[in-house]
């Protein structure tokens, strides 16, 4: 069959090909998809280098997983649930980046074996959540600080600043949770 035959099937009629292995017809998909899911995954992700390579992981899990195409179903559709899944696993790898980072106390850091970029978003990171903290309320700030940064137990807290246990818990729920919200 000719390439021109090819990009004048239907989607369906690609997806029946994909399933019995044919990479002509994934190619033809390939192309005629690509440029769409990049372009909604940019919007969703904001950086082109990190849209291109999650487009290239939802082609991948499309030829992976071929077995599982349903030509009768809309393949739009399900390319774009792969990417907004795809989308959705980067933006909670980094709030447990975030999270991490919130609780572990600072350190000196080996600069040399991170990448610049990588450090770049961790130093913007962690200016921002100081901006955040310091415009926390005084009591929780202080809690926070006491807990994330002098690793103090809610115990040893409490003794500290006269509250009881409880309400250092409830401090620090409130304290995460405006940084969460603030970072997002």
């Amino acid at each position: 069959m000719s390439w021109d035959q090819y990009s004048q099937k239907t989607d369906s009629e690609l997806v029946a090909a994909v399933r019995s292995g044919d990479d002509l017809a994934f190619n033809a998909l390939f192309l005629r998809w690509y440029s769409r899911v990049e372009q909604f995954l940019l919007k969703l992700v904001k950086e082109p280098a990190l849209a291109e390579d999650l487009t290239q992981g939802v082609f991948m899990k499309v030829w992976l997983y071929r077995d599982r195409l349903e030509p009768s179903r809309q393949l739009g559709n399900y390319l774009f649930v792969l990417a907004r899944n795809a989308a959705l696993d980067v933006f909670k790898s980094k709030r447990h980046l975030v999270m991490a980072h919130i609780s572990t106390p600072p350190q000196k850091e080996n600069h040399n074996s991170e990448r610049p970029d990588r450090q770049l978003e961790f130093t913007e990171t962690s200016g921002r959540i100081r901006q955040i903290v310091d415009a926390m309320p005084e009591q929780r700030r202080d809690v926070f600080r006491l807990s994330r940064y002098g690793q103090l137990s809610h115990t040893e807290i409490a003794s500290k600043l006269g509250l009881s246990v409880r309400t250092v818990e409830k401090h620090i729920q409130l304290a995460l949770q405006d940084i969460r919200k603030n970072l997002s």
